[in-house]
């Protein structure tokens, strides 16, 4: 991986002046977060010579200021952006009077005693804006993208590698496919069952099976599933064993909607001769999550997919409106559909 690579170079001292950690993995950011913080500063001095800016609480002048502030009983002042969606086409969460201008100027000519590092948890940057087309001539990229189904699993051995650990081959793929094959959440889930393995330093089926629980959308994929199979006894099964748990059936529904919009947004795109990476590059989603729709999509006709969402949208307007007792309303079309 090239971010591995370029944790390396500034593990190493290999550090430049400006850094870019765009993507969406939050493991990543993270982990690129903390080899900045653990290498630019040392920890005695980290009070004084570090700087964090939210871009969404203040202007990026502040963060500039710092920047060009010389160090205090130090080399290297840090400096961490967060949230720069200025870089971006996206419309900011509160109005910040942001002057891009004295950021361009710092960019043409960076303070040789500082690093700063622009953390964009972002797919895309505006290429046509000026401040990006500078950002991009002098920044390092770290490129913190969500990874692929290869690149998770190999992340993880390599995690359990380093540590000394070794899994079974089903006992991983079991943890990839409860996780969804996201990075971060293997991570978690993987610290859990390293310390749970501590004696014996290998991770069985067993463990990852009874410490691994689904998460909420593993639970209402298995729903819409059942749903789409007419399968309505287990159905029912699945929603009242998550009403138990105390879920919202609006949220529940929900989800649900955003994963048959999926679906009908994968089918219209295979029907136009789209392939799975290109689905993946127009829709934006997580490439497993692409995969396991057009899995889906093959084995489900389109009309029975559009007719699922419209009830779903009725369900979710019933649900808004409190129209009748609110756990009833998913069941019913549960119910109606499986009928």
């Amino acid at each position: 991986m090239d971010f591995e690579k370029q944790l390396d170079r500034i593990k190493n001292g290999q550090v430049n002046l400006v850094y870019l950690v765009q993507g969406k993995e939050p493991y990543l950011q993270e982990l690129a977060r903390k080899v900045f913080l653990e290498t630019i500063v040392a920890p005695e001095d980290q009070d004084l010579n570090v700087g964090r800016f939210n871009m969404e609480e203040v202007s990026i002048q502040t963060a500039i200021q710092d920047a060009e502030s010389v160090p205090f009983f130090g080399e290297r002042r840090l400096v961490l952006v967060d949230h720069p969606s200025f870089f971006t086409g996206e419309k900011e969460k509160k109005s910040m009077d942001h002057q891009l201008e004295r950021l361009q100027a710092y960019l043409e000519n960076p303070m040789d005693s500082s690093v700063m590092v622009f953390f964009a948890p972002y797919d895309k940057l505006d290429q046509r804006k000026k401040i990006v087309k500078q950002l991009k001539k002098v920044a390092v990229l770290l490129d913190a993208s969500e990874l692929t189904e290869r690149d998770v699993k190999q992340h993880i051995q390599d995690s359990l590698r380093n540590h000394h650990y070794t899994i079974q081959e089903e006992a991983l793929e079991t943890l990839l496919v409860k996780t969804q094959y996201s990075l971060t959440n293997s991570m978690k889930e993987l610290d859990k069952l390293m310390i749970a393995s501590i004696d014996t330093k290998m991770i069985p089926l067993e463990l990852v099976e009874s410490l691994v629980a689904k998460t909420l959308e593993q639970n209402i994929f298995e729903l819409g599933e059942s749903i789409l199979k007419k399968e309505g006894v287990k159905a029912l099964q699945i929603y009242h064993d998550m009403l138990l748990q105390k879920e919202d059936p609006l949220k529940m529904n929900a989800i649900l909607l955003g994963q048959f919009r999926l679906l009908l947004q994968v089918s219209y795109l295979k029907r136009e001769g789209y392939q799975e990476p290109e689905i993946q590059k127009t829709l934006g989603v997580h490439p497993y999550r692409v995969k396991i729709a057009l899995q889906q999509s093959r084995r489900f006709g389109l009309s029975l997919l559009e007719k699922a969402f419209m009830q779903l949208v009725d369900t979710e307007y019933a649900l808004k409106t409190s129209v009748g007792i609110k756990e009833m309303q998913l069941e019913w079309f549960i119910l109606q559909f499986c009928a």
